[in-house]
C-alpha cells in the first residue's frame, strides 16, 4: 500500500472510529481504485475487531440501482462506508437517499467522490454532511452544498 493510500484509508478509519459503530455496511463502483479502497478498509477494520456486514458493488450505470441500495441498507448498518467515482455515486447516492434508511451524514467516503462538482451532480439527498479522506489524509466534507477541504 502506498503512502497516499495509507494515509487515506487512516483518515477514513479515524472518521468511522467516531461514530463508534456496531455494524459497518461498505459500498463501491467497480473501477478499480474504488475496489480496492473498499477491500483494504474491510480487511483493516475487521483486524481491528469491526464488524461488517454487506459489502456492496454497483456499476456506473444502471437502470434503478434498486438492489444494490436494498442490500447497503440490510441490517440497519450504524454507518456506511463508500468508495466510488462521482459518475456512480450519481444514480447510487439518489438511490440511497430514497430508502428513506441512509443518510449522508452517516457515510464515510474515500477521495474518489472529493470533487467540487459532486453535489451539483449527485444532489443534496445524496451529498449534504457526506464526508471522507483526500489522499493525503485531510477531510473534505460536503456543507451547505459545497465541498469543503480542510
Amino acid at each position: 500500500m502506498s503512502a497516499r493510500v495509507g494515509a487515506e484509508l487512516t483518515m477514513v478509519l479515524r472518521l468511522v472510529d467516531q461514530h463508534h459503530p456496531m455494524l459497518v455496511n461498505v459500498g463501491h463502483g467497480r473501477s478499480a481504485a474504488s475496489v480496492g479502497r473498499a477491500r483494504a478498509f474491510v480487511e483493516e477494520w475487521e483486524a481491528r475487531g469491526g464488524l461488517v456486514g454487506e459489502v456492496v458493488s454497483w456499476p456506473e450505470e444502471a437502470a434503478s440501482w434498486l438492489r444494490p441500495a436494498c442490500r447497503m441498507v440490510a441490517g440497519h448498518p450504524d454507518l456506511w462506508v463508500v468508495a466510488d467515482e462521482p459518475e456512480g455515486w450519481k444514480g447510487m447516492g439518489r438511490r440511497l437517499a430514497a430508502t428513506g434508511v441512509w443518510r449522508p451524514s452517516r457515510t464515510i467516503a474515500f477521495a474518489g467522490l472529493a470533487v467540487p462538482e459532486l453535489p451539483a451532480l449527485a444532489g443534496e439527498e445524496a451529498t449534504e454532511g457526506l464526508r471522507g479522506a483526500l489522499p493525503d489524509g485531510r477531510l473534505w466534507l460536503v456543507d451547505d452544498g459545497h465541498l469543503v477541504a480542510g
